[in-house]
């Protein structure tokens, strides 16, 4: 990046700041450049837009506000449409649209989003909606019924924690983002466990530093060979009885272990949107082809590994902002 002042170098800063939303205010590792040449400091749209989704992470996580994808997600398991839910929630459709988009909702419409998680609230407000019809609400009451049957759901297994914070990039963890990851990275490329795992953490991490959120909503472990995914065998075994991905063990000579490869298997990384290609797609250049030594070498010089590995404690996301890893 150039200078807009000079034309000449910049450097990037991070310094932690507070700045207010709504009456609470918040420390966040905040972003900003300084020209070499006049010290002045400036932001760009995309470091600004940053700082914004850092700081309503933030917000979100005080109030317990369940962020984008989760609204998607709560609505979409219903099977309920925009405009029928925004009647179910007593909101207006141009309102509930924009909450699915990113706004971040007032806490007491937040409170009614919460309480439609639940498959019990939603019956009740589906009950209490005196506008939609009663073959709606049948239908939508036997979806929310069927689902209390159910009872926990494999993410629940899965993942250690469900709820969006900075120890899960603020991302609700997404065993089929995590699984499209695998298979995203391990497609034409030679990859094993080891290398996987580093690739996984750069990736969820770099998507962080970017755009403030993670890819997977997984949380990563502080271990001696560097980061890995929490509970990482199991999420593998998971991914490839879903079909996204083939691991094949192999038995190296002179040695008494055997490794894992990882092996694409075709499909259309449908979990998976743009802008979380685009970060894999970087991953994926600038990082696979390293030696699996290098990763691991790189990875310890990452200030949430070095913070958390002697007592092997998750990592923290907020770290991210300071990756020490660097692309052409």
């Amino acid at each position: 990046m150039e200078s807009p002042f000079t034309g000449g170098e910049v450097i990037r800063q991070i310094k932690e700041e507070e700045l207010e939303f709504r009456g609470d205010i918040f420390t966040i590792p905040y972003t900003n450049y300084k020209c070499v040449d006049t010290e002045e400091e400036f932001t760009t749209n995309e470091v600004d837009t940053l700082n914004l989704a850092l700081l309503h992470n933030a917000y979100r996580e005080k109030h317990n506000i369940p962020f984008p994808n989760e609204i998607l997600e709560i609505r979409e398991k219903y099977g309920v449409s925009q405009t029928k839910m925004s009647e179910i929630l007593g909101f207006g459709p141009n309102t509930y649209r924009n909450y699915e988009n990113g706004d971040v909702p007032q806490l007491t419409n937040a409170k009614l989003i919460s309480l439609a998680a639940k498959p019990n609230g939603f019956i009740d407000l589906v009950d209490e909606c005196d506008s939609l019809k009663q073959s709606y609400k049948k239908k939508y009451i036997k979806k929310a019924e069927s689902m209390m049957r159910e009872g926990a759901t494999m993410t629940q297994f899965l993942f250690k924690i469900q709820e969006p914070c900075s120890l899960n990039g603020y991302m609700k963890p997404s065993i089929d983002k995590f699984s499209d990851m695998v298979s995203f990275l391990s497609e034409d490329k030679e990859l094993y466990k080891v290398k996987l795992n580093k690739l996984l953490y750069y990736s969820d991490n770099v998507h962080f530093k970017n755009y403030g959120q993670s890819i997977s909503g997984a949380t990563y472990q502080a271990i001696q060979m560097g980061p890995v995914p929490h509970k990482y065998g199991t999420l593998f075994d998971h991914g490839e009885e879903l079909g996204r991905f083939i691991i094949e063990r192999i038995q190296f000579e002179n040695y008494e272990s055997e490794g894992e490869k990882f092996s694409s298997v075709n499909n259309t990384f449908e979990s998976l949107n743009d802008k979380e290609l685009k970060t894999l797609t970087l991953i994926k250049e600038e990082l696979a082809d390293l030696p699996t030594k290098e990763l691991i070498r790189l990875s310890h010089e990452e200030e949430g590994w070095k913070k958390n590995e002697e007592e092997k404690r998750l990592i923290d996301y907020r770290y991210a902002v300071n990756l020490k890893v660097h692309f052409s």
